[in-house]
């Protein structure tokens, strides 16, 4: 095993001799997150070299897992961080709590403080009795008859 480069491999890998020994005689393991049992060449059948190394590792177990956490002192820690947020969530009780005021008082409010936009002049229409007889009204005053 250590003189060959995939049993180097195992070894560095963490799986024992004695493991990788047992596993010369085709053993039925149990492996995976939702444990399944198969012999143990079908297991490594038809893979590369990589994925068969890590397929070893995790068959051996020796696949380091997540370190375990006290759930006590994670949920404290939690419950901690949420408290901090205690502020913002006053406050937005309070914006939803908000009942704007009525359409009539608003509109009153509008109508005060608003004035009345100004109005164009008006204009006077064609020959509409100015006797000026300036440019603009009409037919030629009579020049050149």
């Amino acid at each position: 095993i250590e003189r060959d480069p995939f049993g180097k491999v195992l070894l560095k890998a963490g799986v024992s001799a004695s493991t990788i020994r047992e596993w010369c005689k085709d053993p039925q393991v149990t492996f995976g997150p939702i444990a399944m049992t198969r012999s143990l060449f079908d297991t490594l059948e038809d893979t590369d070299a990589d994925w068969c190394a890590a397929l070893c590792t995790m068959i051996a177990g020796s696949v380091k897992g997540e370190k375990k956490v006290d759930v006590d002192a994670e949920i404290a820690k939690l419950k901690k961080q949420l408290e901090a947020y205690q502020p913002l969530e006053e406050a937005v009780l309070a914006i939803q709590a908000h009942v704007p005021p009525k359409a009539k008082a608003k509109a009153k409010a509008k109508a005060a403080a608003a004035p009345e936009p100004e109005k164009p002049p008006l204009r006077k229409g064609k020959g509409g009795g100015d006797a000026s007889g300036g440019k603009g009204s009409g037919k030629s005053s009579g020049k050149g008859k």
